[in-house]
């Protein structure tokens, strides 16, 4: 998914600012609400390349890959808006200006939201077929990756 490579830049510079801008006698990494952003940025981002990982293992392999793949689009379009969004954040005004390529990067990552597909359609086809592997099989495991855990 070309959405990841974006999502790792601005989580770079979320991190290089925050190590970098001194701000109430620290710098913010040392602040927990900064923290949690990153925090919170570095697990979506492991989220989606997991995802991503396995939906290409399933295209690969011959297996059925619809439901993963819509999950994959919707899920890694929006932890891109979530993960530049508190990017901008932590750069504060700098971060929303021309200074910086996160407010162009934040733009294109509302288009992400319907380029590959718009959310809801991807949701639905999602809810249909977890309804359907449940229809079929008294659990839904099928339809949420059916992994070996």
């Amino acid at each position: 998914m070309r959405w990841i490579a974006q999502a790792e830049t601005a989580l770079d510079m979320m991190v290089d600012r925050s190590l970098n801008r001194y701000s109430h006698g620290s710098v913010l990494a040392e602040k927990q609400g900064i923290q949690w952003m990153i925090a919170d940025s570095s697990m979506e981002l492991y989220q989606a390349k997991l995802m991503v990982l396995h939906a290409a293992y399933l295209i690969d392999s011959g297996a059925d890959f619809k439901s993963e793949v819509s999950m994959a689009k919707h899920f890694v379009a929006n932890m891109l808006g979530r993960v530049i969004d508190r990017s901008i954040q932590v750069h504060g005004a700098l971060g929303y200006s021309t200074d910086t390529p996160l407010a162009h990067m934040y733009q294109h990552a509302r288009w992400a939201r319907f380029a590959d597909g718009a959310d809801e359609i991807h949701q639905m086809r999602i809810a249909q077929r977890t309804i359907a592997a449940y229809r079929d099989h008294g659990s839904t495991r099928t339809a949420t990756g059916n992994l070996p855990i």
